[in-house]
C-alpha cells in the first residue's frame, strides 16, 4: 500500500505552528483560531485551535467575545481592552495585567474561496506589530497594504493545513475500508500493473501483496468465463472500462495460487486524469462459490423431489388402476400385496412431506420440543426393534451400557434422530448388511454412534453432508431414494439441544455418525488430595 505516512497529528501541530507564529508576528501572548462554518469540515476539523491556552478557560473567553464586535472583511482588525480580573482568569500574569495592561485582539482570516475563520489572541496593552505600525501613515503608501498581505498569507497556510488534514484522514477512512472490506480490491496502474492488493484479495487467492505488486494482473488471476475457457486480454474487464465500458458483476472464473478454481462477481472501475486518460483500474471481486452452490442445491432439490414425488405416486396411481379394473379378478393374497404396497408408498409420500415441512419450521426458527428427562437407552432399543422388525436381513448390534446417565432431551425429536441415522445407514450399506449403535457418557454429556460398513464418505462431502438438500455424490447415493433433509433436520434436532452431530468415514470402508446431548446430572468427579 502506498498510503501517505504523515499523520493527523503532525497536521494538528502544523495548524498550531501557524496559528501560534501568526499570535508571536502580530505581539500577541496566546489566543485561540475559531474555524468559520462555512470552512469547518466536521468528519475532518476541529472547531478551533489553541495556542498556549488551556481547554477548561475557552468556554471563559468565547464569552467574552461573544460580547464584543466582531471583525470581518472590511474591518479585519478589531481591538478591545480586558479587565485585569478576566486577564488573570484566562492565565496571565497577574502583575502584566495589573500594571500594563491586556487587550483582546480579532483578525478576520479570508481569501477569494471565504472566510476562513477569525484569529483571537491576547496580548500587552499598546502594544503593535510591523504590520500595523505603518496602517493609516501617509510617509509609508507602500505599506498600507502589509496587513492584508499578511491576513492572505495567513489564511493560504491555514486553509492548506486545513484541506491536508480533510484529505488525510479521507484517506484513512478509505484505507480502513480498503483493508477491512469482505470483498477482494485491487488497484491496477494504466499498463495494468498491480498496485493495491488488500486482505480479502490474499485470502481468496492465497497470494500475498508483496508477492503480486508490479505484477501484470491476468497473470495472478488467470481468469476464465463460466464454461472454464481461458479469457484473453480483450476480455479483460480493466481494459473494457478504460475504454468506457461498464463492468458490474461480471460473472468469471478465477484461478488461485495453487490452482484452485471459484467462481465470483467482478466490478470494475476506473481513475481518469483531468484530460480524461485512465491513470488507474480497481478491481472489486465478490467471492459466489456458496450462492452457486445454493443456487446447484435449489435445482437438485427440485429434481430430487420431483423424482421422489412421482415415484410414489406412479406406483399408487399403476396399483389403484389395476385394483380396479372391472375386467380383472385377483385372489385375496394380491389384492393384499398391492394395498400393501399402496400403503409404503403413501408413507413415503407422508414422510417426505413431514420432512419438507420440518425444514422449513427449522428455516423459520420455529422448531418447538417438549424437553424432560428421557432414558436414551430404552429409546435405543426401542428404535433398534422397530428398524430390525421392518428390515430382517439387516442385523443390527446394539452396544449400550446398562447404567447410562438420562438426558434432557425432547423423547419424539431424538427418535427421529435415531431413526434418521439408522435408516442411513441401512440404506447406504446394501453389500454388508451390518450397523452396530453405541453410546456411553462423559462427565457433561452422553454420546450416541451409528456405524455402518458402506461406502464411506469423501472428505469435501463430509464438510457439506449436514447442509440442507446435499446428498453424497456417489452413484449408489443418487439411486437411493431421499430428498436431502434427514441429516440436516438430524443437525438441527441436536444443535437445538444444545449438543453437537459429526460423521467419521473413509471411503470404502464405512462411516460413523455420532452426536451428544447433555446429561441430566453431570458426573461427580473424584476428589483429589494433594
Amino acid at each position: 500500500m502506498s498510503w501517505s505516512q504523515m499523520q493527523p497529528e503532525d497536521l494538528n501541530n502544523q495548524q498550531i505552528i501557524l496559528v501560534g507564529s501568526a499570535i508571536r508576528l502580530l505581539c500577541g501572548e496566546a489566543g485561540v483560531f475559531v474555524v468559520a462554518n462555512e470552512a469547518f469540515d466536521p468528519q475532518s476539523s476541529e472547531e478551533y485551535i489553541l495556542y498556549r491556552l488551556k481547554e477548561p478557560v475557552l468556554p471563559i473567553l468565547s464569552e467574552h467575545i461573544q460580547e464584543q464586535a466582531q471583525p470581518n472583511s472590511h474591518r479585519p482588525f478589531v481591538i478591545t481592552p480586558l479587565s485585569s480580573a478576566l486577564a488573570v482568569q484566562l492565565g496571565l500574569d497577574e502583575y502584566i495585567a495589573t500594571h500594563r495592561g491586556i487587550e483582546l485582539c480579532s483578525l478576520a482570516l479570508f481569501d477569494l474561496s471565504g472566510s476562513l475563520g477569525t484569529l483571537h489572541f491576547l496580548r500587552i496593552a499598546h502594544t503593535r506589530s510591523y504590520f500595523e505600525q505603518n496602517a493609516g501613515s501617509e510617509e509609508a503608501e507602500g505599506d498600507r497594504e502589509l496587513l492584508p498581505l499578511f491576513i492572505a498569507q495567513v489564511a493560504a497556510g491555514l486553509r492548506f493545513a486545513l484541506k491536508s488534514q480533510s484529505l488525510i484522514k479521507e484517506q484513512g477512512r478509505f484505507a480502513a475500508i480498503f483493508h477491512n472490506s469482505a470483498e477482494g480490491i485491487l488497484t491496477v496502474d494504466n499498463a495494468l500493473r498491480i498496485i493495491d492488493f488488500n486482505p480479502a484479495m490474499e485470502h481468496l487467492t492465497g497470494w500475498r501483496e508483496s508477492e503480486v505488486l508490479g505484477q501484470f494482473y491476468f497473470n495472478i488471476l488467470r481468469p476464465k468465463d463460466r464454461q472454464g475457457n481461458d479469457l484473453g486480454l480483450e476480455d479483460s474487464p480493466i481494459l473494457q472500462v478504460f475504454a468506457g465500458q461498464s463492468v458490474v458483476n461480471r460473472e468469471m472464473i478465477i484461478t488461485t495460487r495453487d490452482g484452485e478454481h471459484f467462481a465470483v462477481a467482478i466490478t470494475a472501475s476506473c481513475v481518469r486524469s483531468s484530460k480524461g486518460e485512465p491513470i488507474n483500474g480497481i478491481l472489486n471481486v465478490r467471492d459466489i462459490t456458496r450462492e452457486r452452490e445454493e443456487e446447484e442445491r435449489r435445482s437438485t432439490f427440485i429434481s430430487v423431489i420431483s423424482h421422489e414425488l412421482q415415484t410414489p405416486i406412479a406406483i399408487i396411481k399403476g396399483y389403484a388402476s389395476t385394483l380396479a379394473r372391472s375386467d380383472a379378478h385377483f385372489d385375496r393374497a394380491t389384492q393384499h400385496s398391492r394395498l400393501v404396497a399402496i400403503e409404503e408408498e403413501a408413507d413415503r409420500l407422508n414422510k417426505l412431506v413431514e420432512n419438507l415441512l420440518y425444514a422449513s419450521r427449522i428455516q423459520a426458527n420455529g422448531l418447538q420440543m417438549d424437553i424432560s428427562s428421557l432414558d436414551l437407552a430404552s429409546l435405543i432399543h426401542k428404535v433398534v426393534r422397530r428398524i430390525q422388525a421392518r428390515r430382517q436381513d439387516v442385523n443390527i448390534t446394539a452396544s449400550i451400557p446398562s447404567n447410562l446417565p438420562t438426558v434432557v432431551a425432547d423423547r419424539e425429536r431424538i427418535e427421529e434422530v435415531l431413526l434418521n441415522l439408522l435408516d442411513n445407514a441401512v440404506k447406504y450399506s446394501p453389500r454388508q448388511q451390518a450397523v452396530s449403535i453405541s453410546a456411553h457418557a462423559t462427565g457433561e454429556e452422553v454420546i450416541v454412534s451409528v456405524s455402518d460398513s458402506g461406502m464411506g464418505i469423501s472428505l469435501r462431502d463430509q464438510e457439506q453432508i449436514f447442509e440442507r438438500f446435499h446428498r453424497v455424490g456417489d452413484p449408489m447415493s443418487q439411486a437411493t431414494p431421499g430428498a436431502g433433509l434427514g441429516l440436516y433436520i438430524c443437525r438441527a434436532i441436536v444443535e437445538a439441544h444444545g449438543g453437537h452431530i459429526w460423521v467419521e468415514s473413509t471411503l470404502r470402508q464405512g462411516s460413523t455418525f455420532s452426536f451428544s446431548l447433555p446429561r441430566e446430572e453431570r458426573a461427580q468427579l473424584p476428589m483429589v488430595v494433594f
